[in-house]
């Protein structure tokens, strides 16, 4: 068999070779479940006396993904994914081909006495089965590479998936566009947008992130959206970016689940089954509104004293007012800058009135502390935190968190204090979640996992 003729294979589907022995004894190969076989293996089965059978197979699966390998003899498989069909000779008992879950495939042409062994990540489920072909089509995501053309369709998507934050919007993705190459992605079902996937290409690294810009960058799904749909989506982004990009590992940072208002987490699960592992992970500071814990005796008394200081707090746009103390502040004690210039904050927060804002602190109408503050439907996260000398004396920072936290937020479910890591190191800064903690906050995790797509 030539592997070089069957270079696009249909998704998730590829070749795998096997380890060969030869001597005079004659040959051996072998298989083992994650070394070869990219699935823990439950089941094992062959067809044999396959004399006069026209095909085997004739189905796809929603769940349960195969390697097939022609022990003795050979025949054709074809496999169909909806948009590549392909169809591949096997002959070789130590070469054999995965199969993907949603991928229709069909055996044919058996040479005399052909055996075919079939090793299965699942045990046997007939509802796992779509047997019709056009039943087979209907189920059928489409993928199709955003294009700026498409900005007003996806940002309408945002504004109705059920996990959609402005973070999503073309108008936030866009704004550091010459900083990254966007391979975003949407998936289409029956000629409805039912999901998109930010994401951004660094093709020297060889590495798709969704997103590189973002904090989070997990697929956005419609209320409509099942648990299979998402795993076809994710498993055709899979196989795009590797295919279509040459991509070797894909970054992949789910939304926390604060940040939605219905259950959202079929995207965790898909990763569970891409054979991913967990390549980070920040730890957050946050106030829930329902369950919040009782504030630490040090943090009431810093805020008592902060009242005693006769500051005010408001909301304000002095953005380049505010920004000279946060880059001073993040340098000398982070030996960090923003993530945002003072213009593009500035942009940003003209693009999302509703979503960006700035409140400070002042003493005699000086500006002494403040938080930009990232507004969404779940949750208010402080983006950037600062605090002057001053602002420490009189203990402005604790006064003015407990004006977001009772005051201004009261009523949001979340308020999402920010990570506590260090920026060079990635390590906790003990000393200030220990702060954070003290208003009552617990942590909330941010994760990026690795998803290998050199295989696919």
């Amino acid at each position: 068999m030539d592997t070089e003729k069957h270079e696009t294979m249909p998704r998730g589907c590829r070749i795998i070779d096997f380890p060969r022995f030869m001597d005079e004894r004659g040959g051996l190969s072998f298989a083992e479940s994650q070394g070869h076989i990219p699935f823990h293996i439950e089941r094992v089965f062959w067809l044999y006396g396959l004399t006069g059978c026209r095909s085997r197979g004739g189905h796809s699966h929603g769940h349960c993904a195969q390697v097939v390998i022609a022990v003795h003899g050979a025949f054709d498989l074809m496999l169909d994914d909806g948009e590549v069909r392909t169809t591949i000779h096997l002959d070789s008992p130590h070469r054999g081909v995965l199969i993907a879950p949603t991928v229709w495939d069909e055996l044919k042409n058996f040479a005399e006495g052909t055996v075919v062994m079939v090793m299965a990540s699942h045990h046997f489920d007939a509802e796992d089965y779509i047997s019709d072909y056009e039943e087979f089509r209907d189920k059928l995501v489409e993928l199709k590479p955003y294009n700026s053309t498409c900005a007003q369709e996806w940002d309408d998507f945002v504004d109705r998936a059920k996990n959609g934050t402005f973070l999503y919007k073309r108008g936030y993705m866009d704004y550091h566009a010459d900083r990254f190459t966007d391979c975003s992605l949407m998936f289409y079902k029956r000629g409805e947008l039912i999901g998109q996937l930010p994401a951004s290409w660094d093709k020297n690294r060889h590495t798709v992130t969704s997103h590189g810009g973002l904090t989070y960058g997990g697929i956005l799904l419609s209320e409509s959206a099942t648990t299979i749909e998402t795993l076809n989506m994710m498993s055709c982004a899979a196989s795009w970016f590797a295919q279509c990009l040459g991509a070797m590992e894909w970054i992949y940072k789910p939304i926390p689940y604060i940040y939605n208002s219905v259950p959202n987490e079929e995207d965790l699960y898909a990763l569970f089954r891409m054979d991913t592992r967990l390549a980070g992970r920040s730890v957050a500071s946050v106030i829930s509104r329902d369950r919040r814990v009782p504030m630490r005796t040090l943090r009431k008394r810093s805020i008592a004293k902060s009242r005693k200081s006769h500051l005010t707090y408001e909301e304000c746009n002095e953005w380049s007012t505010f920004w000279p103390l946060l880059k001073t502040v993040l340098k000398s004690r982070h030996n960090a800058t923003p993530v945002h210039t003072l213009e593009e904050i500035e942009l940003l927060a003209s693009r999302f009135p509703d979503n960006i804002r700035l409140f400070v602190a002042r003493h005699e109408g000086a500006i002494i502390a403040g938080a930009v503050v990232y507004e969404t439907d779940m949750v208010a996260h402080t983006q950037y935190l600062a605090v002057s000398d001053e602002g420490i004396h009189h203990h402005a920072l604790d006064g003015l968190i407990a004006y977001l936290a009772e005051e201004r937020y009261a009523s949001k479910p979340y308020l999402d204090l920010g990570t506590s890591m260090e920026p060079t190191t990635s390590m906790l800064n003990e000393g200030l979640i220990f702060q954070k903690e003290g208003f009552g906050a617990r942590a909330v995790v941010y994760d990026a996992y690795s998803v290998p797509l050199g295989q696919i």
